[in-house]
C-alpha cells in the first residue's frame, strides 16, 4: 500500500526542494568566494576564447571573470540535474496511475514544462533572481531526459528480468 504512495511522495518532497533553491536569493547560492582561487592569468588564458549568449547577455570568462564564469555552468549543470530527477518522478508517478504510455509521457512532459515554468515566476518574486525562458527550456530539458533515462531503465529491466 505505502508503496503505491512512494513516488508520489518523493515528488512533492523533490518539488519542495526546488522551491527552497528558487526562495533563496543569488547571493545566497554564489559559490564564487570558492571559485575564486580559479581567478588566475592561467585558467583566464585557457577560457579566453569561450563566449556566447545565455538570457541576451554575454557569458565569458572575460565579462564574467573565471569564478562567474564556472559558476555559470555548475547553475546551468545544477537546473538540469534538479530538473532530471523531476521529470523521472514525474513520469514514475504519472506510470503508476494511467496505464496509457503516450498519456503517461505527455503528462509527465506538461507537468515538468509547468513547473519549470512556475519555477521561474517564483524567481521572478525572488530578490535578486532573474526568470529567463532559457531556464525553462532548460529546465524542461533536463525533465524530458529524465523521462527517457527512466523509460529505458524500465525497459532494461524488463528484459533483464526474464
Amino acid at each position: 500500500m505505502i508503496h503505491k504512495y512512494l513516488f508520489p511522495i518523493l515528488l512533492v518532497l523533490w518539488a519542495m526542494v526546488i522551491f527552497f533553491f528558487s526562495s533563496q536569493t543569488y547571493e545566497d547560492q554564489s559559490i564564487t568566494p570558492f571559485l575564486a582561487q580559479f581567478n588566475t592569468p592561467y585558467w583566464y588564458d585557457k577560457l579566453s576564447g569561450i563566449s556566447f549568449i545565455y538570457g541576451g547577455v554575454e557569458v565569458s570568462a572575460h565579462t564574467a571573470g573565471v569564478s562567474g564564469f564556472v559558476e555559470f555552468f555548475i547553475r546551468k549543470g545544477a537546473h538540469l540535474f534538479i530538473f532530471f530527477v523531476f521529470g523521472l518522478l514525474t513520469y514514475r508517478v504519472w506510470c503508476s496511475f494511467v496505464k496509457n504510455p503516450v498519456l503517461s509521457f505527455s503528462g509527465a512532459l506538461i507537468c515538468v514544462l509547468f513547473y519549470a515554468s512556475a519555477d521561474e515566476l517564483h524567481q521572478k518574486l525572488t530578490g535578486g533572481r532573474t526568470p529567463l525562458w532559457q531556464d525553462i527550456m532548460l529546465d524542461t530539458f533536463g525533465g524530458l531526459l529524465g523521462i527517457f533515462c527512466f523509460l529505458f531503465l524500465d525497459r532494461w529491466r524488463r528484459r533483464h528480468r526474464t
